[in-house]
């Protein structure tokens, strides 16, 4: 081969992996909104997110000398959250090299392994963020085998465990989820009715609302959408869209001034109502989607890089986000 190891490296971090990287975000909405978005996370064992689930007990009106409460009030604690890795490898093998050997037909080939390890990565991202794992999958030395955890799990009403605190326990961990009341399109894409979409919707943003602290986005699948956007053409009402996600490559209608889109990996039948102020990637401020650089194994005729992740998804208030089950799957 007529470059090198060391050049297929260089030339990989500095014209592939941006490129790489930032489809990866771009890949679904909620990558898009999110994983962009990861904040670094303090080291440690486990990652930590402060929650807060009451109200200071010391406080009221006073006049002149009179004596204040200064009691302590117990108001906040911690879920912690599970590291969790993540990896997509680019193997060239010795084969291949030989069969590759001039400078242009190594760069073609370079190209092809790097966009199938950005696909991989955007498929395996994008369907974790809506699977039902709640992190009880471990190793054991105790650590989280079943990647980050998925919005099926952590947009949950039963009485499951998420980040160390079970919802059974204390049931203001615990998200809204109904039940639509029909399944049938006809009867959710209908602009008014016992079962159309509007209501179902009302319903779960009110269940999600709490003055001005209401859902930021909601996602769904095509045949949902579908049935909304047609509930709207019915009474010849049109939704705007966020100019923002538009221009993304996002296409979305409004309800209620929050973004509805359409997510290919949301589950068939669901939508969900998410507030994103309460729920956020945090990422090891050294493994954030990095390169490591071709290597050669003692035991093998092969060169391969590695692109690692170190993070977890956390949630600091479940009892704002919502999930409607059983919407349409069909036309």
């Amino acid at each position: 081969m007529s470059l090198s190891f060391d050049n297929l490296s260089a030339l990989t971090r500095d014209k592939y992996i941006p490129l790489l990287v930032d489809n990866i975000f771009e890949s679904n909405v909620l990558t898009h909104r999110m994983l962009r978005k990861s904040k670094p996370s303090a080291g440690g064992n486990k990652v930590l997110q402060p929650v807060e689930y009451g109200k200071a007990d010391a406080k009221g009106f006073y006049s002149g000398y009179d004596v204040l409460d200064t009691s302590p009030s117990e108001v906040m604690t911690s879920a912690s959250f599970d590291w969790v890795q993540g990896y997509a490898t680019i193997s060239i093998s010795g084969k291949e090299e030989m069969l590759n050997d001039s400078p242009e037909r190594v760069l073609d080939l370079l190209e092809a392994k790097v966009k199938n390890a950005e696909k991989s990565l955007k498929d395996m991202y994008g369907t974790q963020l809506y699977s039902d794992n709640d992190g009880s999958t471990v190793s054991t030395s105790g650590a989280s085998t079943g990647g980050f955890l998925g919005l099926q799990a952590i947009v949950d009403n039963g009485g499951n465990t998420i980040g160390g605190i079970n919802s059974g326990t204390y049931t203001w961990w615990k998200a809204q989820e109904q039940a639509a009341g029909s399944s049938t399109f006809s009867d959710v894409a209908a602009s008014s009715g016992a079962n159309s979409i509007g209501r179902e919707f009302r319903k779960m943003y009110g269940a999600c609302t709490v003055d001005n602290d209401a859902p930021t986005i909601i996602t769904t699948t095509q045949i949902v959408f579908d049935a909304y956007e047609e509930s709207l053409t019915a009474q010849k009402r049109f939704a705007a869209s966020d100019e923002s996600l538009a221009d993304a490559g996002f296409q979305n209608l409004l309800y209620r001034g929050i973004p509805v889109v359409v997510d290919d990996h949301c589950p068939a039948g669901m939508a969900f109502f998410l507030n994103e102020n309460y729920m956020q990637f945090r990422h090891h401020r050294k493994r954030n989607f990095v390169f490591e650089d071709f290597t050669k194994p003692v035991n093998q005729d092969a060169a391969v890089a590695k692109m690692l992740w170190l993070g977890a998804l956390t949630v600091s208030n479940r009892s704002r986000q919502g999930k409607i089950t059983g919407l349409p799957t069909s036309y």
